[in-house]
């Protein structure tokens, strides 16, 4: 049976998602999200009152070591609406610090509305 897990997403991501611009979302290679797989379903909600929900489901995951090898492998256009690469990078780091980025890695899902 395919796991469904609960995360928070801004209101921009979360739109993006919705509308499909969005295909793949990029969060830190922590506990919670490595328990996550493909056909797993992941609900979205949308920052700040986590009111709209946006169920959506894995098809790929894949795990980078750091940001710029993942930048190497997916097309910034798929992630979100970012000027460049360092616009990305500033915005992972609103979540996460270098360090945490550093020692844990990141994990990108690709996902589609389920």
């Amino acid at each position: 049976m395919a796991n469904s897990v609960v995360m928070r997403s801004e209101r921009k991501a979360f739109d993006r998602l919705k509308s499909g611009k969005t295909l793949w979302e990029v969060r830190l290679n922590d506990e919670k999200r490595k328990c996550i797989g493909v056909g797993d379903e992941i609900v979205f909600m949308r920052r700040p009152e986590l009111e709209d929900r946006l169920p959506m489901i894995v098809e790929e995951k894949v795990p980078f070591t750091n940001v710029q090898r993942l930048l190497d492998k997916i097309d910034l256009a798929e992630i979100g609406d970012y000027a460049n690469e360092l616009e990305f990078i500033q915005q992972l780091m609103t979540h996460y610090t270098p360090g945490e980025m550093n020692e844990k890695g990141l994990l990108a899902f690709k996902v589609r509305k389920a």
